[in-house]
């Protein structure tokens, strides 16, 4: 799932510009918190390995797994927090349901990847 987190951040990263040049910032940056799950995701496979070699007794995938949902909760924190930058109260209850499915359907798909049930 490298090759996969790879594409979502350089096409994620490549909207925020296209939003940004249109004159749209505050938007531009709400985009921006989408990349955070398959950031953790990438980083979290050497730092989990990294982890294990300290803790023997815990597994690496368990520690990948963690980093995974870390990046869930600070991605949904991050979306509370840009959602004042959405016009009106139905936009911001949109932009939070959107963002927060996103992340939330990837981070499945990712943890079931690491865990194969």
């Amino acid at each position: 799932m490298v090759v996969e987190c790879w594409v979502i951040v350089v096409l994620i990263l490549l909207m925020g510009y296209i939003i940004f040049r249109t004159g749209k910032t505050g938007q531009a940056v709400a985009v921006l918190p989408l990349i955070t799950v398959p950031i953790f995701h990438l980083l979290g496979s050497p730092l989990s390995r990294l982890l294990d070699s300290w803790f023997p007794t815990l597994s690496s995938s368990l520690f990948h797994v963690s980093f995974d949902v870390a990046g869930l909760v600070i991605a949904c924190v991050l979306y509370g927090l840009l959602a004042g930058n959405m016009g009106s109260q139905r936009g911001r209850r949109m932009y939070m349901i959107l963002c927060g499915t996103f992340s939330a359907l990837l981070t499945i798909v990712l943890v079931n990847h690491i865990l194969p049930l």
